[in-house]
């Protein structure tokens, strides 16, 4: 590297070193500026508070006897709070065993009274099974009895009247051949014999 090209490194890094004090030197600067508008916006509120909490003092002073006789209270009604509720936990553990003794009975009265009616329903659904059965048998007799009735009744009696009346039907045409009702006179007849031959 020359001895020209050297001076111009160095040169150049004079320069970014002066500029960088420069620029340290205005921040510097607009920090102070901002330090001091703080400073008097500070002095300024100092000023406005002051009065403010020279008013507060003594609203401060009847706050905090406020608290004490609220303090106080608040434990009154603590050390009531604590008995009432050891009162209503004594109250509440009998009432608890009253139940669970009750709840006890009624569940073994609720046990005998399901079995009971178990017991109950079990025979009853017996019974109805055996009349069930009964009366389904009592209805098969029955429909035997009726089919074999009417195998009887039509061999006896229904039988005998179709022979009578197939009888009284051949007796009938008999009677009518007989006694002429609707004979037909003789060329007539001749014709019908002529026509059937």
């Amino acid at each position: 590297m020359s001895q020209q090209t050297f001076n111009i490194v160095v040169a150049i890094a004079a320069v970014i070193v002066g500029l960088s004090f420069i620029v340290q030197a205005g921040a510097l600067i607009f920090i102070y500026s901002a330090v001091k508008k703080l400073n008097a916006v500070a002095s300024s509120l100092q000023a406005k508070a002051e009065p403010i909490l020279a008013k507060a003092g003594p609203v401060i002073d009847q706050v905090q006897g406020t608290i004490v006789t609220v303090k106080a209270s608040v434990e009154t009604i603590s050390a009531q709070a604590r008995e009432a509720f050891e009162k209503v936990t004594v109250e509440t553990r009998s009432v608890a065993a009253a139940v669970s003794a009750t709840s006890q009975e009624l569940t073994s009265l609720a046990r005998h009274q399901a079995e009971q009616i178990s017991s109950t329903l079990d025979y009853t659904t017996n019974t109805l099974q055996r009349q069930v059965g009964e009366l389904d048998a009592l209805m098969s007799r029955t429909q035997e009895r009726v089919e074999v009735t009417s195998v009887e009744i039509q061999a006896t009696v229904v039988q005998p009247i179709r022979e009578v009346a197939a009888l009284l039907a051949g007796l009938r045409k008999t009677l009518e051949m007989l006694f002429g009702r609707g004979r037909k006179p003789i060329d007539r007849a001749y014709q019908d014999e002529e026509m059937f031959i």
